[in-house]
């Protein structure tokens, strides 16, 4: 009797030692780089086009304060899942969440093209997701990629020199601005079609990179008018990519 109790008990403790166990976690690692739209460049300076012909920049920061993924929207049995069971289906899109990098950064034009810096990885529920939200604001003291102190309290800091829009002598100018934007920004492949990213296998590990197209920049945006600084922080926002890696 004895030794059969002594066995049951073996073998519970085993079956809830396996029960216990857990299936490894899906990963989603983000860079953050910058990259022409065309072509390369290297170091500084660099010429991108601008209203008025070639803007040439000196020096050049960009804070990302954040990135949030967000799962793609739920299909018709799903939404009728959480209808039914609003409990059983999990939402993490929280301060401090397993889908939310928080963790400023702050990229540097005189890096090569391309140079990735590294933004930390995310442990999401696993699920398919389809797009971010990417925030640039300013700087705090301990931003990753600091180029030094003066940088702190800058969502961006761009110097260089621009033809004025009647002509003449090019002029320098220097943008400084504190203004913050969250950019809601969808997955997409290196040719630029829709990417969503599919975390559902145990295990599963993909990669993005957050894509700063600076030749983009000044598109429509004269460095050297009033209020150029807080429009150039919209124009950085409004050509962000989120682009996926191949598997």
């Amino acid at each position: 009797m004895i030794r059969s109790i002594l066995q049951w008990s073996s073998l519970s403790l085993l079956a809830l030692a396996g029960c216990s166990s857990e299936e490894p976690g899906v990963s989603l690692d983000f860079g953050l780089v910058h990259q022409a739209s065309a072509g390369s460049q290297t170091g500084m300076p660099r010429t991108v086009t601008g209203p008025n012909g070639d803007i040439v920049l000196t020096r050049a920061w960009v804070t990302v304060g954040a990135v949030e993924i967000f799962a793609c929207p739920a299909t018709a049995w799903r939404r009728a899942l959480e209808l039914l069971s609003p409990i059983g289906v999990a939402h993490a899109h929280t301060e401090g969440s397993p889908t939310k990098i928080g963790v400023p950064h702050v990229d540097d034009l005189a890096h090569a093209d391309s140079q990735v810096m590294d933004a930390g990885t995310l442990k999401p529920p696993a699920d398919s997701y389809c797009d971010a939200t990417v925030t640039l604001d300013p700087a705090d003291d301990d931003a990753e990629g600091l180029p030094s102190p003066d940088m702190s309290g800058y969502t961006v800091w761009v110097e260089g020199t621009a033809t004025p829009a009647g002509g003449g002598a090019a002029q320098a100018f220097v943008l400084q601005s504190e203004a913050d934007i969250d950019q809601r920004v969808p997955f997409v492949s290196n040719t630029g079609s829709s990417s969503p990213v599919v975390l559902k296998e145990p295990g599963a590990a993909r990669s993005a990179r957050v894509v700063l197209a600076y030749d983009q920049w000044f598109t429509g945006v004269d460095p050297l008018r009033d209020g150029a600084a807080d429009a150039l922080v919209q124009a950085i926002a409004d050509t962000l990519r989120v682009q996926v890696q191949s598997p």
